[in-house]
């Protein structure tokens, strides 16, 4: 947590791989990640985090289903164990009846449990959101708390990034952040 401008978002970055630290060190997975090359890192992201975005940062000519496997085909998941991933990861979030919808069709909290089955999809190690319920209703935002505490309770490791006091009632453990450093 922490106002605009604290530095959330580059923290964000460094954890997912998508910014390297100026100084220090990161280490994913007993892994020194900052000293990769950008291929490394791609593979780092998409075997070992999951985003989960503000903008939910779906493909809106895509379905559902299309949408979540994408990460799959990246991975070069087998056509049958992709099916196979895809349908158990958009029951997983309660949407098994829409996975032929578009991001269009969908309502706000529907895209984004789309956004997060697609960030499960290649079973990561580490959720990164980054301001998931920013664009919801309250109603909305309820349920997708539940349904990440639930991840939590599984055994995913989740990173929230939020300037939200009911969201981050959520968390087990709350890091503030201001001018770039930790208060």
């Amino acid at each position: 947590m922490g106002p605009s401008g604290s530095g959330k978002s580059t923290l964000m970055h460094i954890l997912g791989c998508l910014d390297t630290p100026t100084s220090g060190s990161y280490l994913l997975d007993d892994e020194e990640v900052s000293v990769y090359d950008e291929d490394r890192l791609a593979e780092v992201r998409s075997r070992k985090l999951g985003f989960v975005f503000q903008q939910f940062n779906l493909l809106p000519r895509l379905t559902a289903a299309q949408n979540v496997e994408l990460p799959l085909l990246y991975s070069r998941v087998s056509v049958d164990e992709r099916e196979e991933i895809v349908s158990t990861m958009l029951a997983k979030v309660g949407l098994a009846d829409r996975a032929h919808h578009r991001s269009n069709e969908l309502s706000g909290g529907e895209t984004q449990r789309v956004a997060i089955a697609r960030a499960l999809a290649n079973d990561p190690a580490l959720i990164l959101a980054d301001e998931p319920t920013g664009n919801l209703d309250s109603a909305t935002e309820d349920e997708l708390m539940e349904l990440m505490d639930g991840l939590n309770e599984q055994g995913r490791t989740l990173v929230i990034v939020t300037h939200d006091d009911s969201v981050a009632k959520h968390a087990k453990r709350i890091i503030n952040l201001k001018d770039g450093r930790l208060v």
